[in-house]
C-alpha cells in the first residue's frame, strides 16, 4: 500500500500546524555561522514552504517573526542575489531551516511594482493577466545561500495568480467531485439497465411458463 499521503491528508495537516503556529509565542534563538558571528534577528522558518504559502495567504501576520525586508540586486551573470534591506522594502523574505531563502511581496503593493524588473524575474504570471487584476501568491522564489544567513542567489522562480483562480488543493478537490459524480452517474445507468434486462427476463419467463401450461393441458 501506498503509505504517501493524500492531498487532503497533507491539507488537514497543514491547518493543524496553521493553528499551532498562530498560537505559538516563543521561538528558539537562531543559531551563529561558520564564522561564530550571530545571525539576524529574525527565526528560521520552522516547516514547510506550503504552509509558509498558505499563511501569507490568509494570515501573513503570523509569520512576523520570521521575515525581514529583502534586497534584491542583478549579477553579471544575469542572475539575483538576495541580501537584508536596510530599511522598508516592498519585498519581504525568510530564511528556511536548510540555509535556503524564499521571497514574497509586501501586503498593499504600490501599483508601479508589477512592471519592476526584479518582480518580472522572480514571478511568473499567466498569460493575459491584466495589469489591474488582483494576484496572489502560488509559490514561492527560492534563493540558496551564498553566505549563510546573510546572502542568497536565486534558484528558482516563484508564482503569483489572479486571486479568482482556484489554488492546487481545490483544483484537486474538484476533480475528485467531478469523478465521484461520473461513478454516481454510471451507477445509476448500470442500475437502470440492470433494472430493464430484469424486467425483460421476467417478462420472458412469464411467456415460457404460459406455453409450458398450454403444452400440459394439450397433452392431459
Amino acid at each position: 500500500m501506498d503509505a504517501t499521503p493524500s492531498p487532503l491528508d497533507r491539507l488537514l495537516r497543514l491547518e493543524h500546524s496553521v493553528e499551532q503556529l498562530l498560537s505559538r509565542q516563543a521561538q528558539p534563538p537562531l543559531p551563529r555561522d561558520r564564522e561564530g558571528q550571530p545571525l539576524p534577528s529574525r527565526h528560521l522558518w520552522p516547516v514547510d514552504e506550503l504552509l509558509l504559502t498558505r499563511l501569507l495567504r490568509r494570515s501573513p501576520q503570523a509569520i512576523a517573526a520570521y521575515q525581514a525586508p529583502a534586497e534584491l540586486s542583478r549579477t553579471e551573470q544575469s542572475g539575483w542575489l538576495l541580501n537584508t534591506a536596510a530599511a522598508t522594502s516592498v519585498f519581504q523574505f525568510c530564511e528556511l531551516i536548510s540555509g535556503e531563502a524564499v521571497v514574497w511581496v509586501s501586503t498593499d503593493p504600490p501599483a508601479w511594482l508589477r512592471g519592476s524588473e526584479p518582480f518580472q524575474h522572480l514571478f511568473r504570471t499567466p498569460r493575459g493577466t491584466d495589469s489591474s487584476e488582483d494576484l496572489v501568491l502560488q509559490s514561492l522564489p527560492l534563493f540558496k545561500p551564498v553566505v549563510r544567513g546573510k546572502r542568497w542567489s536565486l534558484f528558482r522562480t516563484g508564482e503569483m495568480v489572479p486571486r479568482h483562480r482556484p489554488f492546487p488543493e481545490q483544483e484537486q478537490q474538484l476533480m475528485l467531485l467531478r469523478r465521484i459524480e461520473t461513478l454516481e452517474r454510471q451507477l445509476s445507468q448500470q442500475r437502470i439497465q440492470h433494472d430493464s434486462l430484469l424486467g425483460e427476463l421476467r417478462s420472458q419467463l412469464r411467456v415460457q411458463q404460459d406455453l409450458l401450461e398450454r403444452l400440459l393441458r394439450l397433452s392431459a
